[in-house]
């Protein structure tokens, strides 16, 4: 219970407007959060602007590593939305990490498939790198990507536990991105992320008059007397907004 009660009442900021209000005024610290939905439901982006505002506005050493895009497509993206992502870089608040690099440099078949982005090897990586850089934030988009390199689902299951475990003990708040398989969000690819991480955030695409519409909703949070509606979520110029005040219906 004190443990519980710690985790409470710190607070991780996520900076994105109407985020915050949701859950008790950010993410609690020191967690492993699992952000789920379906292609085009702007999950990288809330990843970007998680990194982005720490780094800016808290003085938080941010780590996002990328698994399918690449480095400079990531940072273009984050330029469209008006993050000064080079002056940070610079800084060595800001780490961009393109392990999708990494595996395309390895020489031969055989060497992919003994997993460079599987759990494994995640892990080892960022045992020495978050000590070097001391850093607070961390995204990894996605685990869906480092989950294919496993031919078992029993094996994967007992990877992704292990690794969701071992970043639930060190000093760093986590948000892992993973795809849905509905417009909801909260059919995760290998259906058991959700059960081993400290909260599960869905972004959906709701159907409404005919158009998709972009959705929230706070399925679990740990330690967090969180909303649990479905609001909207607009992308606007300066990236995500949330209207915390409003439903859809």
């Amino acid at each position: 219970m004190e443990k519980d009660r710690e985790y409470g009442s710190k607070r991780v900021n996520t900076g994105i407007p109407g985020m915050d209000d949701l859950i008790e005024g950010g993410f609690p610290k020191n967690t492993v959060n699992l952000l789920s939905g379906p292609s085009g439901s702007a999950k990288s982006l809330f990843g970007m602007q998680f990194i982005y505002n720490g780094a800016k506005d808290y003085d938080d050493t941010g780590l996002y590593l990328t698994l399918e895009e690449s480095k400079e497509n990531l940072k273009r993206a984050m330029r469209c939305f008006n993050m000064d992502v080079d002056k940070f870089e610079k800084k060595g608040k800001l780490i961009l990490v393109d392990v999708g690099k990494i595996r395309t440099k390895l020489r031969t078949e055989s060497d992919v498939k003994k997993g460079i982005v599987g759990f494994g090897k995640l892990q080892n990586f960022l045992e020495n790198f978050l000590k070097s850089t001391k850093a607070k934030r961390l995204v990894l988009d996605s685990i869906t990507a480092a989950g294919l390199y496993y031919k078992e689902n029993e094996i994967l299951r007992q990877e992704l536990f292990a690794f969701t475990s071992f970043l639930q003990n060190k000093e760093i708040t986590c948000l892992l991105v993973t795809e849905s398989l509905n417009e909801s969000g909260d059919i995760t690819r290998y259906g058991v992320e959700q059960f081993i991480a400290d909260s599960f955030i869905n972004l959906g695409l709701e159907r409404i008059s005919g158009e998709l519409r972009r959705s929230i909703t706070i399925r679990k949070m740990r330690f967090t007397r969180h909303n649990t509606k479905v609001h909207p979520l607009l992308v606007t110029e300066t990236g995500i907004v949330i209207e915390p005040e409003a439903e859809v219906f």
